[in-house]
């Protein structure tokens, strides 16, 4: 308990020993956590985004001009059953002809004896059969349902989504993974600085015969701050940015709390792991 206590100490002590290390360490990653929330916070919206297309998107179903209206629900309610259905619209003939007056303000009968338009319905799509694909294979489902006549949506749209997506995605992610990558090379490298500055003080408890995981432990702790100290400082600036972002952009910016719960858990990671190394190629040379 005595050794935790002061390695404690120690690790406290650090950033007053070397107070230009500690100040450009934790600058560093605050920056490089910055940026990470700015790409965590791009790719929830970017989602969110293609989410909300997704969502608008509908199958319209037509069904056999001559099938009266209780087989045209009865197969409507085969459509429901499908997996993947969300809402499901039936719309009779009286109907149609109706959407029909209200959006060309023209009476059916008015231009023709009889009316043409097919009974129909149109069905909304749950989360996660939005894509092509899972479209692609309701339409076959839908289409052997007796008496339909013909599925239509937006075939080449849905498409770009997916294409388009996929892009993101992958572009997004090679991004992450660079970020990723310089904050821990820039915190590897301004902590070797700190070390350096303390090159005496651990070569001195190496002649004592400290042992490498003892002579490690305070640094360890001085990282863990340094990540804790750093997140705090970027999740503060992201918070200040999403408030100015609504405020003079974009009013609807989507933002997760848990943003900053994952900030404050890769700093302290970063900060505790990038010690840990940076010290264990130094006694290497020692």
């Amino acid at each position: 308990m005595r050794n935790f206590w002061f390695s404690l100490k120690e690790g406290i002590l650090g950033f007053k020993r070397a107070r230009l290390a500690s100040v450009i360490t934790i600058t560093s990653l605050a920056l490089a956590l910055l940026l990470t929330g700015y790409f965590i916070l791009f790719s929830i919206n970017i989602k969110h985004w293609i989410g909300e297309k997704r969502s608008k998107m509908e199958l319209e179903v037509f069904f056999e001009n001559d099938l009266n209206n209780e087989k045209a629900r009865a197969a409507t309610a085969e459509i429901q059953k499908i997996t993947g259905t969300g809402r499901v619209v039936y719309i009779s003939k009286k109907d149609a002809a109706a959407r029909f007056e209200k959006e060309f303000g023209r009476n059916i009968y008015d231009i023709l004896d009889s009316n043409p338009l097919p009974p129909s319905c149109t069905v909304r799509l749950k989360p996660g059969f939005q894509t092509s694909a899972a479209v692609q294979k309701m339409v076959l489902q839908i289409g052997r349902i007796k008496g339909v006549s013909d599925v239509v949506y937006e075939k080449e749209l849905l498409r770009l989504i997916d294409y388009y997506v996929t892009w993101i995605y992958i572009i997004l992610g090679g991004f992450g993974l660079i970020l990723l990558f310089i904050a821990v090379i820039l915190l590897y490298n301004t902590i070797r600085l700190t070390i350096f500055a303390r090159r005496d003080i651990i070569e001195i408890m190496g002649l004592t015969g400290a042992t490498a995981s003892f002579i490690k432990r305070p640094f360890i702790i001085e990282g863990f701050l340094q990540g804790l100290l750093g997140a705090l400082i970027a999740g503060g600036l992201l918070y200040l940015s999403v408030g100015a972002i609504r405020r003079l952009l974009f009013r609807s910016l989507v933002m997760q709390d848990n943003i900053y719960f994952i900030l404050i858990g890769a700093g302290i990671i970063i900060g505790m792991v990038s010690s840990a190394l940076s010290l264990s190629r130094y006694l290497e040379r020692i």
